[in-house]
C-alpha cells in the first residue's frame, strides 16, 4: 500500500521510516506468495471491490461489492500462479467449488503470470498479468427447459 498510495509511512526501530524495498523484503520473507497475493489484492481494489481474508472459506480472499457490514461477500477468491499446487487434482477443485456453493459465493480464480519478472522489488508487479475466471457449479435442475 505504501507503493501505490504514496501517503503511508511505516516506522521501524528508532522511529526510522522504512523504504519500499525494506517493506517488500520484510513481507516477502514472511509470506510465501506475497508478490502474487499483493498483485491480486491490488487488482481487486482497482476494480473497487472490498477485499478481506478468506481463510474461513478455504480461499485467499473474499470480495465484497460494498462494505462488509452492509452486504455478504460475492466472491471467494483463489490466487494461483504457475508453481501453485492447489486445484491440480479434480477432487480439490470439486471440494472448493462445492464449499463456495454451500456458502453462496462464486469462485473467482485469479491466475497471476509473472512474465519472467523477478520478485525482488515492488516494481516487478507492473509486469505481472492477471487472468480472471469465475466458476460456478452447474445444477441441472436449474437449467431444464419446461
Amino acid at each position: 500500500m505504501c507503493q501505490s498510495l504514496k501517503c503511508l509511512k511505516i516506522q521501524g526501530d528508532y522511529l526510522c521510516t522504512k523504504s519500499e524495498a525494506e517493506l517488500w523484503e520484510y513481507w516477502s520473507s514472511r509470506v510465501k506468495k506475497f508478490p502474487e497475493l499483493y498483485k491480486a489484492y491490488s487488482h481487486l481494489r482497482m476494480k473497487n471491490w472490498v477485499v478481506r481474508a478468506g481463510s474461513q472459506y478455504g480461499v485467499d480472499y473474499v470480495a465484497y461489492r460494498h462494505h462488509p457490514a452492509l452486504v455478504h461477500s460475492e466472491y471467494a477468491v483463489l490466487v494461483l500462479s504457475n508453481n501453485d499446487e492447489r486445484l491440480r487434482e479434480w477432487t480439490d477443485f470439486h471440494c472448493t467449488l462445492r464449499l463456495c456453493g454451500g456458502v453462496a459465493k462464486t469462485l473467482l480464480v485469479l491466475h497471476i503470470e509473472k512474465n519472467g519478472s523477478d520478485t525482488d522489488f515492488p516494481m516487478c508487479l507492473e509486469s505481472y498479468t492477471v487472468e480472471e475466471h469465475t466458476i460456478t457449479r452447474w445444477i441441472p435442475e436449474l437449467s431444464r427447459e419446461v
